[in-house]
């Protein structure tokens, strides 16, 4: 066996039905060869997301840079349903963006790449023709799609010769385009409206019908009565819109099956060109009765030869579930009817053998038939099935035993379907109950570390994932909307699930290439189905993770992938926050061994080093309380620079400097231990002072100081000071040094009167 192939689907989700069925259909055609396939959901490339509510749904896009032409093998791109709310020029400037490896198209015709797409012309035919030949309808509007959408266009193109074919006249009014989606409710209200007349109306597809139906009922018009209805695609919604639509089935199945057929050619270095995939008309309550719509003849209903098909048109959705079904429904039911038909045929009243064949359809349906059917094909087939029955018995009893038989398959179709509701109740109950657990365990760090990533796979076994890989970016990657994506040619692999079994990645391990992201040490089984999802919160990306593709992620992936992104990014927080936490106790490590420094810094001033405006208010009280409750009195005293600003004028300021650490330094030298003194403001001291000299001492003292500083100081000039006291006796329990100070400012205000003025030497 040769390496292994490893293929992307690149579609717009993986939880609408269409791309759902599409890989499904890809996955059957590859059952049986050694391929990998990688599906990429990219929403809608080059979307208009204002007033939509998640406006970062853009980050699904990056995910298409991580193909590289050395980790991908073959593309299948769905471009119509990536491309469906941009211009062709967006979509066509992102192919070109692709690795160079072989692309085959999904549903859309692009010049320059081949594909396979549905033959829109055939069954949009049946339905009109059905319309114009039983109700005799020629008034026919259409709900279509934008120009450059290929499908589109061509359901569009159909719907135009099928007027011209039978000589209808089209208006311009009768047509209306879409955006594809079922928000195209204003379109729908401009066709009711421009078209009041509207016999029925052709929708481009089955989500546009939703639209249509809702415009409709609020003009108070009732599809299938007023206005037969028909839509395209057959999605799952159409059977269950009421009434249910009418549409054109295209087996996205099918269609996924032939592009991956077409891309395996191409690998093999094959040319190739396009192809079509068949679709038909489904007649619904949209369009009336149903029981009528097809004449089935005796001879092809219970002829052997014609089972098979009709297994193919009720059981339609089989076509994808047969891929896991292990009961095998389809054999069971071609020899149900083998046996029934026997019955019928040779006109047998064996009881014993029709309870059997009763037995037998009641597991027929237990095993789960109906779920790949709706009422609208199932019933029908069933009245005609009776119907011919009846035709082949001519006794009584005979057609007594006919009743009964299918009275009995009714009943039991609806019992299945009783349960099948109280069963979908209770998976929805216990879906809610993981998603909760979810959201709590993928939240619950308290502390971010590698580690911390094996809570993004720890708690899948929900949905049934076996197997799955976090990749974290080494930075997180802020991306804006139209920008351009640059994928690191690294990414860290952070945590692995296999087989069900979490596992970190030790960090020598963790550094991957682009190119090896699908196959490495860690992914080491032969062959896989997978869906890559960004991993983002916002306007960043965090990384990729890639999981298994199962029923349940293809019912909640999404909700996966933005709860395991939000996760991503509460790791990524609370590693910064480590980061800052770490950073700062090491800063508080430094701060205490230099804590005096700082303390000094805080506390002093900077030019003289004596205590600082905020360092003498906090020492000052302290000091004066301590030496009240010593029993002693204090000296607060208010000291004021005489002249500073001549010596500025005249001098200079260094010698204002000089001159205000000089007045530090006499009054610092004056008290020693017995006090503290600072500076408190640009040519302002204050003191407190409690050594055994009174005020008038004290005074004297400074005074004397600086005389005979001045006398042998060689500066052209003379420093002196003015002074204030207050004096705070022993008992003055309330004393506040704001009381202290404004005292001692009125007594400086006086002694100022009186300041020696002889600033110039020799004056």
């Amino acid at each position: 066996m040769g390496k292994k192939k490893t293929i992307a689907f690149l579609t717009s989700g993986i939880m609408d039905s269409l791309s759902k069925e599409a890989y499904m259909g890809i996955k059957n055609a590859a059952l049986n060869d050694n391929v990998n396939i990688i599906v990429v959901p990219l929403k809608y490339i080059g979307r208009d997301l204002s007033g939509m509510p998640d406006k970062s749904e853009y980050q699904y896009e990056v995910t298409a840079s991580f193909l590289k032409k050395e980790n991908v093998d073959g593309i299948i791109v769905a471009a119509d349903y990536i491309g469906c709310l941009t211009t062709r020029e967006v979509l066509l400037d992102f192919m070109k963006t692709l690795p160079d490896v072989p692309v085959a198209l999904m549903a859309s015709k692009i010049p320059g790449y081949v594909g396979a797409t549905f033959n829109n012309k055939q069954g949009i035919e049946d339905a009109l023709e059905y319309l114009f030949t039983k109700y005799d309808i020629r008034k026919i509007g259409m709900l279509g799609g934008p120009e450059d959408n290929s499908d589109a266009s061509e359901r569009k193109a159909a719907y135009l010769e099928f007027l011209k074919k039978h000589n209808i006249e089209f208006k311009e009014n009768w047509f209306v385009a879409g955006d594809l989606t079922q928000r195209c409710e204003k379109e729908a209200a401009e066709l009711l409206s421009g078209f009041p007349d509207a016999e029925a109306i052709f929708c481009v597809n089955d989500v546009t019908a939703i639209a249509l139906y809702e415009e409709m009922r609020k003009r108070g018009l009732e599809p299938g009565i007023d206005i037969r209805v028909f839509g395209f695609d057959n999605e799952v919604v159409g059977s269950m819109m009421n009434p249910s639509l009418s549409t054109i089935d295209a087996s996205t199945f099918e269609l996924g099956g032939h592009a991956y057929k077409m891309l395996s050619r191409m690998m093999k270095g094959e040319k190739v060109d396009n192809e079509t995939v068949p679709t038909r008309f489904i007649c619904r309550d949209s369009f009336g009765s149903v029981v009528d719509v097809i004449d089935h003849s005796g001879e092809q209903l219970l002829n052997m030869k014609k089972v098979n098909s009709y297994f193919d048109q009720v059981f339609y959705r089989y076509r994808y579930g047969e891929i896991t079904d292990s009961s095998n429904l389809r054999i069971s039911f071609l020899l149900l009817m083998e046996e029934l038909i026997d019955i019928v045929n040779n006109k047998e009243k064996d009881t014993a053998r029709i309870r059997r064949l009763k037995d037998n359809f009641r597991q027929f349906f237990k095993n789960g038939a109906m779920k790949y059917t709706d009422y609208d094909e199932l019933i029908p087939y069933l009245e005609r099935l009776q119907g011919e029955i009846l035709k082949r018995l001519n006794d009584f009893n005979s057609k007594q035993y006919a009743y009964d038989f299918m009275e009995d398959i009714l009943k039991q179709i609806i019992k299945v379907q009783n349960n099948n509701i109280v069963k979908h109740d209770d998976d929805m109950d216990q879906m809610l109950y993981s998603m909760k657990t979810l959201v709590r365990d993928s939240l619950n760090f308290s502390y971010a570390n590698d580690l911390s990533y094996l809570e993004l796979v720890a708690h899948l076994d929900w949905m049934n994932i076996k197997n799955a890989y976090v990749y974290i970016f080494e930075r997180p990657v802020v991306h804006l909307q139209y920008e351009t994506f640059n994928t690191p040619q690294v990414i860290n692999l952070k945590a692995v699930l296999k087989d069900g079994v979490p596992e970190s990645v030790s960090f020598n391990k963790q550094k991957v290439l682009i190119e090896n992201i699908f196959e490495n040490d860690e992914i080491n089984f032969d062959s896989y189905n997978m869906v890559m999802m960004p991993l983002f919160f916002g306007d960043t990306v965090f990384g990729i993770i890639i999981y298994d593709l199962t029923e349940m992620t293809l019912k909640n992936g999404e909700f996966l992938a933005n709860q395991l992104g939000t996760a991503a990014r509460v790791i990524h927080i609370l590693k910064v926050n480590n980061e800052v936490q770490k950073e700062l106790e090491d800063n508080i490590a430094i701060m205490r061994q230099h804590n005096i420094e700082l303390d000094k810094l805080s506390r002093n001033d900077v030019l003289t080093g004596i205590l600082n405006r905020r360092g003498f208010k906090d020492t000052a009280p302290e000091v004066i309380h301590q030496n009240i409750t010593k029993g002693n009195d204090s000296l607060f005293l208010y000291i004021d620079m005489n002249n500073l600003k001549i010596i500025n004028d005249r001098f200079g300021h260094e010698e204002g400097d000089f001159s205000l650490k000089t007045i530090s330094s006499i009054l610092a030298d004056i008290i020693k231990n017995d006090g503290i003194v600072g500076r408190i403001g640009g040519d302002e001291y204050a003191m407190v002072y409690f050594g055994e000299m009174d005020q008038n001492t004290l005074s004297h003292k400074i005074k004397e100081s600086f005389e005979n500083f001045n006398a042998a100081s060689d500066k052209p000039y003379n420093i002196s000071v003015s002074c204030g006291f207050c004096k705070i006796k022993k008992d003055a329990k309330w004393f506040t040094l704001e009381e202290a100070m404004s005292i001692a400012d009125r007594d400086l205000y006086i002694a100022k009167q009186n300041k020696d003025n002889r600033i110039i030497k020799g004056i």
